[in-house]
This record gives structure tokens, sequence and C-alpha cells, in this order.
């Protein structure tokens, strides 16, 4: 958490996950106010809570509940702790969202029931039942779907103030969260440096943790994703985004007795991302899945979304599946044993949410101080962290206007039909970052061929692409025709059309159909001439 950061801290979750306990201490550290807000309207009303539920009723207090939602997201620098069921509210969590960062403490139900039996000032009238363990295990399945867009710590087997130090821990290294509000599916997505070692208390499972990833990413990372139950690694390399591969996580779940209450993190880049998205939405008809991407590309793209795919002989991506994850934990300093190449490879996505964006993404690139493919991130770090933030933000606009990928998010895929060609054609030889700059750069040529664009925004792609250390042609071994009767296979056809997105201007494209195969070869024979 940064020094001039004054947003308050609220807490949400069941009775009993230690909100108020953690929230004091909390306070107490960092020199807040702390407000509880069920003891608030206590003092104000001048009864307790199950006083209040007894002489006014339930919608009487959940009024209440909304009125101090409403007062306390206008004040700044408090810790807040919440009722059960008051951030249940969607008008209460855009009241307080707007000034403020939520953290839902989660335990147990066991851990839940253990608590409160040994709380004897507190009353829970919802527990006034034969059975308060089934009790809260039914309370927790109902309000599960309510929790699930908020950032989650576990409280289980520490006490208060280890929890209360990681979470400081925690705020001081995470710089960004962003929520994505996808129907259904709301999660956060987290940017910030040294958070991959809270991934297992973030992921707020009280069943089997279990990272997926590959062999290279595995023995840098697999460790500092905290206690961890397994860690399933596969053979770096897009050749392995198959069902082969599939099958063989599947074995190994199976194996050790995965079952519906365990997560699935996928700890990589986009490929790895694919594939336990994949297995995630399959194995025993879907289980939780957190995302930990490692690249650049998986970080401002692949890992937002919820698309997952495999490919087939016949081509990229074919078969696939939507997973959206229960969270996203973007930590940049993996980001420092990124090859020089994969990072260069990773921009290719940058710059084109730069193009779809009205904003100054592109801006920002161009006037980017960027290492050649020898060089270190580290010159340039700071300036990444940014630009995948902004990035980031870009993706998520989309997404979450058409998260099934049915009308507007088909823009995102600008670039991709000649991409997936080109890389088709080279035998996968060419990086999918490196085959994206090319595809964006064709695009923008055929959309001045056509007269949709000016000359002028294909200099400054080229330019922009170039100054990164992207290619802005397509290599000359790559024959026209091959990678036109590649594209002819791709998914993203209509019948028997392409469909491709084209550039107007910054902030501006469009998904084209029935382009002319003539104008397309023109184009490609155009893009695999050297530059002047």
């Amino acid at each position: 958490m940064q020094e001039n950061d004054n947003k308050n801290i609220i807490f949400t979750g069941f009775m009993g996950t230690g909100k108020t306990t953690v929230g004091k201490m909390l306070a107490q550290k960092l020199g807040r106010q702390f407000i509880d807000t069920d003891q608030l309207i206590e003092e104000r009303q001048g009864l307790t809570i199950p006083e209040i539920f007894e002489q006014l009723g339930e919608p009487a207090f959940r009024k209440m509940e909304a009125a101090i939602a409403r007062e306390l997201g206008q004040r700044q620098g408090l810790v807040i702790s919440t009722g059960g069921r008051l951030m249940l509210d969607p008008a209460n969590v855009d009241a307080l969202s707007v000034n403020g960062r939520v953290f839902c403490l989660v335990a147990t139900p066991q851990e839940i029931l253990s608590r409160i039996e040994s709380d004897t000032d507190h009353h829970r009238p919802l527990l006034d039942v034969p059975n308060p363990g089934e009790q809260i295990v039914e309370l927790l399945q109902e309000r599960r779907k309510g929790y699930q867009r908020f950032l989650k710590m576990t409280t289980d087997e520490k006490p208060p103030a280890d929890i209360t130090e990681d979470l400081l821990d925690f705020m001081q290294k995470s710089q960004k969260h962003f929520a994505v509000d996808i129907p259904s599916y709301p999660h956060e997505y987290i940017v910030g440096t040294g958070i991959l070692p809270f991934t297992r208390q973030l992921a707020g499972t009280d069943g089997m943790l279990v990272v997926i990833t590959d062999t290279v990413v595995g023995e840098i990372y697999a460790r500092s994703c905290g206690p961890v139950d397994h860690v399933v690694t596969i053979p770096a390399g897009r050749q392995k985004k198959t069902l082969a591969t599939v099958q063989r996580v599947y074995d190994q779940l199976v194996e050790i007795g995965f079952d519906r209450s365990g997560t699935i993190v996928a700890l990589g880049g986009s490929v790895i991302g694919d594939i336990a998205g994949f297995v995630a939405a399959t194995f025993m008809r879907g289980v939780n899945f957190v995302q930990c991407p490692t690249s650049l590309l998986a970080m401002a793209d692949t890992s937002i979304g919820g698309k997952n795919s495999l490919d087939l002989s016949q081509g990229k991506n074919l078969i696939g599946s939507f997973k959206q994850p229960s969270l996203v934990i973007a930590d940049v300093a993996t980001l420092t044993t990124l090859p020089p190449e994969e990072l260069v490879s990773g921009m290719a996505e940058v710059i084109k949410h730069g193009l779809l964006a009205d904003t100054d993404l592109l801006e920002k690139i161009e006037k980017g101080n960027w290492p050649a493919a020898t060089e270190s991130l580290h010159s340039v770090y700071s300036e990444i962290q940014a630009l995948v933030a902004q990035s980031i933000q870009v993706k998520i606009s989309y997404v979450q206007k058409d998260p099934f990928d049915e009308g507007i998010r088909k823009q995102l895929n600008m670039g991709h039909t000649f991409a997936h060609a080109i890389e088709k054609v080279s035998d996968n030889t060419i990086r999918h970052g490196e085959a994206v700059a090319m595809g964006i750069a064709a695009a923008t040529d055929l959309s001045v061929r056509l007269g949709y664009c000016d000359e002028r925004l294909k200099n400054r792609i080229d330019a922009v692409l170039e100054k990164v250390g992207l290619p802005n042609r397509i290599p000359a071994t790559l024959a026209p025709q091959s990678i036109l009767d590649a594209m002819r296979r791709d998914k993203k056809r209509l019948a028997q059309s392409l469909r491709l997105v084209l550039p107007v201007k910054v902030g501006k494209v469009f998904v084209a159909d029935n382009i002319d195969s003539e104008d397309i070869i023109q184009t490609l024979h155009a893009m695999s001439r050297t530059s002047d």
C-alpha cells in the first residue's frame, strides 16, 4: 500500500472469520479509525442486532446497513468491518468500493463454528438452530457467489496478529486492483511485485490447491506460491497445448484424489493458462481456477476473459472452453526472469490494446525506452508495470461488455487471423507476439488499401513496432498464397468468408467480412517485401 493511499480498507465475509479482530489490529498498525458497521448501528439505535431483528425486522436492519454504506463510502482513511450480508447487496458494494479496497476473510465451516462457540460476547441469531454447523455450511453456500467478487484472505490456522501482518505485507506489495465485473463470474485482477507467495491465502479455498506449470517456470517459481498440495509439471512449449497433455494432467489429478472442492492454479504463460483453464473447466464438470501469469503476453491479454483453447494438427485453438478465473495474480517480478525476446513478443498485445483504446497507451509506448532483444528488462521495469496495468484495463473493458465473445470483443482479434496463419505456415517457428505484430501491420496495410484509414496510421504502427523490437513485415520465405490458405481455415472465419478486424484510427476499429481475396493477397505480397 502506497504511503499516499488513503482509501478505506473494508472487510467482508462470514461471521467468525476475524473481520473485527483483524480490522482493529490493522487500524492500530496504520493509525486509522476502526468502524464496525454492526456496532455503529447498535450505538445509533440503542438496540442490539438481535433486538433490531426482533422489534423492527430484518428489512429495517438492511436499510440501516445501506445508509451506513453510503455514509462511510464518502469518507477516507478508515478500516471498516461489515456485517456478513452487507456486501452481498450490490448497492452497498458500489457505495463502499468507490473509495475503498475490499477484502473478504474466509475460513472453513469447522473453524468458523469453533470460533463462534468460544465467543460468548456475541449472540448470533442466524445460528439459533438445532445444528449450527449445518447452518453455517448452508449459509456459506448461499453467499458463495456474493463473496466471489472480492479479494479473499484465508484466516485458518493463523492467529489474528499474523493475518494482520500478512495483510500489511500484501498491501505494501500489491499496486493495482481491478474488478472484472462479468455477470455470474465477478473477480479481481491484482498487479503487484512480490505477491506470488500469497497465492494460497488469496485463493480462499479449503480444498486441495494444485499448481499446473511447465518445466521452465516451475523450476523458478513453483516454490514461490506458498504452501500448495501438488505441482503438475508439463514440458514447456506450444506443441504441448493438446488433448494428450490434458489427458496426462487428468490422470495425475485422479491419482492424487483431487475433487471439486479443490483449486487449479495456472502458473506460467499463455500456453499454461490455456491448458490449466481447459482442465479446470472440464475436470469433474468444472473446479475453481486461479490465474498466475508469468509472461507479459499472459498478464496483458490471455489471463483475462476466460477463453481457454487447445490446438489440433489442422490448426490453432480449434478446441476450447470458457472458464473464468476466480482471481488473477500478476506478479510483475516474474518478468525479470523472462527472456528479453519473450518480453518484446508480449509487447505486441500491449500495442494492440493501445490501438483499440482511445487513451494515451499507444503514445506511452512510442515515448518509452524499450530494450532490444539482447538487453535487460530492468532498465524499463517501472514502465512495463505501468503499461501492464493500463493494458489490463483495455482488455477488461471489452470482456465485461462481451464475456462470451459474441460481439464487440471480436475486435480484440485484430491482427490474429493473419498471425495464426503465419504461425501455421512457419511451423510455429515464429513467436505468437511476433506473428501478432506482423498481423497488426498487415491489417493496417489492408485497411489503407481498402480506404478505411490513411497512410499516416500505417507509418505510425510500423514505427512503434520497430521501436519496441517487433517485426512489421512478414518473412519472404512464407508464401502469401500459403498464408491465405491457412487464413481460410481459421476458426474466426464466418461461413466461407474471412473475418478481419481493421483499424480506422487509434481508438476505432471494425470487423470486416467478405473481403476480396485479391486484396488480401496484395497486402501479403506488400508485407513480405523488405522495409525501406
